[in-house]
């Protein structure tokens, strides 16, 4: 018997991550079949995927850094279900610029005036550059230009040599050349919509004990809900299963038997994970196409704060990381033990040879870095208590020009396998948020 979305009573889901897409999706079908089984599937210890801390947990808080803002709606309101939007915590932040040598205020507009860099006239025209790329209200048609062009256009070969193309360099690596312009325009509109919001100072936000606690009570939620969490069971094998069904083995050798199987995984992996499944080649072909942006981020725990900026953008290229974000400029010191966090992350392409180094190739570089860029705060080597390498090599695709054609579609086998993951964001900025939405809006698909 079928109800009105199509789906026949007692079908059976598999779910494979748990991070944020994978449990809203496994929320989601419950409440939408509770008659349904639903089983979701985390290859690590714990649910979260990026948004949670390390096991074991060196530094007191999330492995990398996450900052929420007034316009990530859909992400406050699934904490508003879990009962936990009350761990929210609105504060001010500021935003500092590394050129060379110099640490500089980038908040007000008396700040950009004196910002050192540009002259008068090319600030004027990298702030014409920021109002014109916020009221872009389409971005589709910015696919079919490099940023790298399209900046040049709007801002001038000044301003994107000294303030933009430093900028992507930091962000996107040795990738900044190909990435389209609906990235940085995406980019431009989250955070003038941030800074314009209600005219509000608290333009950001963070979870009060990290995202660790939010995802134990989403844990407790779903089983609540009729889900089955399985956690530590990495999927190893997708593959036909009998009358039209699919088998989901794990790498302890189990098996479940799924009516429909929703990935959330990087796409890259979709070729050899989905080896045993009638996917048009065409499709695994441009799943082996995407190139992924990874990220380096070392954590370092201080006696005293940084800077005091929440981000400290740094377009110094001599400099071994892209920027530091002082979490504790945004989060209570209190909750983090009375010391201070600072990350320092390093974005690249998932081939870069960095990726195979051991965290020992950075120490001393990254810290060395740090400690010249604090000079004349009189930042010592001293203050430094503690320090930590975290990686991921597959975080979300590079935003090419033509990704939207590009992009793999929700049904890979239609009532069978299903994609929903950082690949589907088009025209915005990876974030929790964001992720809730795809996760949302390709419900309908998957339940038909």
């Amino acid at each position: 018997m079928a109800n009105d979305s199509g789906v026949r009573s007692g079908k059976r889901f598999v779910v494979v991550g748990g991070g944020v897409t994978g449990c809203v999706l496994a929320e989601r079908i419950r409440q939408r079949h509770p008659d349904s089984q639903v089983t979701l599937l985390e290859g690590s210890s714990t649910l979260g995927g990026l948004s949670v801390r390390s096991e074991p947990d060196p530094i007191g808080w999330d492995r990398f850094y996450h900052v929420v803002t007034p316009q990530d709606g859909l992400l406050i309101d699934w904490l508003k279900r879990l009962g936990v939007a009350d761990r929210l915590r609105w504060r001010g932040a500021h935003t500092g610029f590394y050129p060379v040598h110099t640490l500089h205020r980038f908040d007000t507009p008396l700040d950009f005036l004196r910002f050192p860099p540009l002259d008068l006239i090319d600030k004027s025209r990298l702030a014409a550059s920021i109002l014109y790329a916020s009221r872009v209200s389409d971005g589709a048609p910015l696919w079919n230009i490099t940023a790298s062009d399209w900046l040049r256009k709007i801002a001038g070969e000044q301003v994107y040599r000294k303030f933009w193309e430093p900028l992507l360099r930091a962000k996107l690596g040795s990738a900044h050349n190909e990435v389209a312009a609906t990235f940085i325009w995406s980019t431009i509109r989250r955070l003038y919509a941030t800074r314009q919001a209600e005219g509000r100072r608290e333009a950001f936000g963070y979870i009060s004990g990290g995202y660790a606690p939010v995802f134990a009570v989403a844990e407790q939620y779903l089983t609540k809900l009729g889900v089955q969490v399985r956690k530590s069971s990495p999927v190893e094998h997708i593959a036909d299963g009998p009358d039209g069904s699919t088998r989901v083995r794990t790498r302890d050798g189990s098996e479940i038997i799924a009516d429909r199987v929703i990935y959330t995984g990087p796409s890259r992996f979709l070729p050899k994970l989905c080896a045993g499944m009638s996917i048009p080649e065409e499709l695994l072909g441009r799943a082996r196409s995407i190139r992924y942006l990874g990220v380096l981020c070392m954590v370092v725990k201080l006696t005293r704060a940084f800077s005091p900026y929440y981000v400290l953008n740094l377009t110094d290229p001599g400099l071994p990381f892209t920027g530091v974000i002082g979490l504790t400029t945004l989060v209570d010191p209190s909750e983090t033990g009375g010391h201070h966090l600072v990350y320092l992350p390093r974005y690249l392409p998932d081939d870069d040879p960095d990726f195979d180094k051991p965290d020992e190739a950075f120490t001393e570089p990254f810290l060395s870095a740090l400690e010249r860029i604090g000079t004349r705060r009189g930042f010592r080597r001293d203050e430094i208590l503690l320090s930590k390498m975290f990686r991921s090599r597959f975080v979300s695709p590079i935003a090419v020009v033509g990704y939207d054609k590009l992009r793999l579609p929700i049904p890979l086998v239609p009532r069978r396998l299903y994609l929903l993951n950082t690949g589907r964001i088009l025209g915005g900025t990876l974030n929790n948020s964001q992720m809730i939405e795809e996760a949302e809006r390709g419900l309908d698909e998957i339940l038909a």
